[in-house]
């Protein structure tokens, strides 16, 4: 594998389905007990990839390691070709592999616009246009343009939620890792924000790996899904051949009769 250096720019062009991501054969042991037991797949160039399953069965270990919270105990994450496992956080994110949390994680004393600006300056800053156009373009995109002086604690948990998706997609990143980006959403909100996504994926050519628990969502938003269950795949195939898979519905809903 080739070294990628953090000024270099990781992302060399790929194919449709070429793999931009890869966990190979991921294990994740804390203490006696095993999180991930050998996971592996690859996300393709343009995807949108669900990650789904119980709680508990590893999904947000997974983006973990695969985004340098959590060094795996073993296998190796490879990000367009270059084994990035033992990177940083901070430096995966600079050649392009970002995330975001299930928690918010934004700075509510800052504003709108100063959130955005610090996923930008975090991010890969590839925009040449300056700093105070990107920031406001963003806000017009995500619905917040009247909000962009305002501190982020004082807006409603659905304008939070909006504010933390741009700050993390303002970079210009190449695979995008959403940890339930969709909780506490309306239906309404929800339905934006996958738009968004895809916009985003379109747009950009971007490749998003998302956790989320709501099959509608994921459904209409994935090419792909992905199962977990106790740390290891069940399923890998699309949304609607995942609703109709035996392995799967029991994961969810325990034991499936004959029915």
């Amino acid at each position: 594998m080739t070294a990628i250096s953090d000024q270099k720019d990781a992302r060399t062009p790929a194919g449709p389905m070429d793999p931009v991501l890869q966990a190979r054969d991921l294990k994740m042991f804390f203490g006696g007990v095993a999180a991930l037991r050998g996971v592996s797949f690859s996300v393709g160039q343009d995807e949108i990839l669900g990650l789904i399953g119980p709680n508990g069965s590893g999904k947000s270990t997974l983006v973990n390691c695969l985004s340098g919270v959590l060094s795996p105990s073993a296998g190796e994450v490879v990000f367009y070709g270059t084994v990035v496992t033992g990177w940083s956080r901070a430096r995966r994110a600079r050649a392009g592999l970002v995330r975001s949390y299930q928690n918010l994680r934004l700075f509510p004393s800052l504003s709108v616009n100063e959130n955005l600006a610090a996923g930008f300056f975090a991010g890969r800053q590839g925009s040449p246009r300056p700093l105070a156009q990107v920031t406001a373009d963003w806000a017009q995109r995500l619905g917040l343009a009247e909000h962009r002086e305002t501190m982020v604690s004082a807006l409603s948990f659905g304008h939070q939620r909006r504010t933390e998706i741009g700050r993390t997609l303002i970079g210009e990143p190449k695979v995008v890792l959403l940890d339930e980006p969709a909780a506490g959403l309306d239906t309404g909100e929800r339905a934006n924000l996958g738009h968004l996504l895809d916009g985003f994926r379109a747009e950009r050519s971007c490749s998003i790996v998302v956790i989320d628990h709501d099959m509608s969502f994921i459904s209409q938003l994935c090419d792909r899904v992905i199962v977990l269950r106790s740390g290891s795949i069940i399923f890998d195939g699309t949304p609607s051949d995942a609703l109709n898979d035996a392995a799967v519905v029991e994961a969810y809903l325990g034991e499936v009769d004959g029915a």
